[in-house]
């Protein structure tokens, strides 16, 4: 996986599909190799609930990921195990 964003929203991806690069983010600027780890860090924007992973694929491509742990503060404050096809 390589050149992703991570966003920050209150919008329910859910209800209202997130819109690549329209929501606070962060560009993660590098490639990963498999099973490797990345960390991004936001500066003080406030609280959200929804955090968003989004790539820019030029055609019918999936990311899949095993896990995505969530800081705040140096504290663990969600995990969740995902796969997003």
């Amino acid at each position: 996986m390589s050149y992703f964003v991570v966003g920050l929203t209150n919008v329910d991806p859910e209800t209202v599909a997130s819109v690549y690069k329209l929501y606070n983010y962060v560009q993660y600027n590098d490639t990963l190799p498999p099973s490797a780890t990345a960390s991004v860090s936001f500066q003080s924007f406030g609280s959200f609930r929804y955090v968003i992973i989004q790539k820019h694929f030029a055609a019918n491509q999936a990311i899949c990921m095993a896990e995505v742990k969530v800081f705040e503060r140096g504290k663990l404050h969600a995990k969740t195990i995902i796969s997003l096809l």
